[in-house]
């Protein structure tokens, strides 16, 4: 999908430098036009005097308005290629930084391994004890919901799905025909942005313990099955 981000923001960069360049020229070729247009008045030729004056200053701003617009044109591509530069960058920061918080360490490991209780009978002598565990809440079935809105937080993407809000701390997958777009990745957020309003017509789990919902628009998203969800 062809963002449009990038190509409004050119435009009108090209537009303003166009018509800073067509005032410019305008104003700054009025000086030389007047003193034709005197010379004219001297010798009794007014209308004479009126159309010089006019045709100078008009050709004068046309071209420098032409001349604008190819200055916008490159400032405006300047611009696009640092502005990818910079979110390339600040991705890839994220990424990491996301990364070295959940990837766990030697001691979170270790501690792990001793609160585990010992079996009943074993050679330590502990007596049994008893230990909850907190099994994962269902996925909710979103088929036939409307995608209302996208929130994107810090660490986690919030799909609200017409009152059932969908909190995804993993990379939402957006599948749409042979392009894919991976969140935090460039455009990945455009092509979030363009299910919205976009209905659920079926909801699949892959091996890979995530979550597939196919929308009426032909789009496929992809999340964590272990995503939370709160009505």
């Amino acid at each position: 999908m062809q963002s449009e981000y990038y190509h409004l923001r050119r435009t009108a960069i090209k537009d303003l430098a166009a018509y800073c360049g067509f005032l410019l020229g305008f104003l700054g070729s009025a000086p030389f036009a007047w003193e034709l247009l005197a010379s004219q008045l001297d010798v009794g030729n007014f209308a004479r005097g009126l159309w010089y004056f006019f045709g100078i200053v008009t050709a004068a701003g046309i071209f420098a308005g032409i001349a604008g617009l190819g200055v916008g044109f490159v400032v405006g591509v300047t611009w696009e290629q640092l502005h990818r530069f910079r979110r390339r960058a600040r991705a890839r920061e994220k990424a990491a930084l996301e990364n070295s918080r959940k990837r766990p360490s030697a001691g979170d490991s270790s501690d792990d391994r001793q609160s585990v209780p010992a079996p009943i009978g074993s050679s330590e002598g502990e007596s049994p004890r008893l230990r909850l565990v907190s099994t994962p809440a269902p996925f909710p079935d979103l088929t036939g919901r409307r995608l209302g809105s996208i929130r994107f937080l810090t660490r986690t993407v919030e799909i609200d799905f017409g009152g059932i809000v969908v909190e995804v701390s993993g990379s939402p997958l957006v599948t749409a025909g042979p392009r894919r777009f991976r969140y935090p990745e460039p455009g990945a957020r455009d092509a979030l942005c363009a299910l919205i309003g976009s209905r659920v017509v079926e909801l699949s789990f892959s091996p890979g313990d995530r979550a597939e919902m196919r929308f009426d628009t032909g789009w496929q998203l992809s999340i964590p099955r272990s995503s939370s969800a709160v009505a």
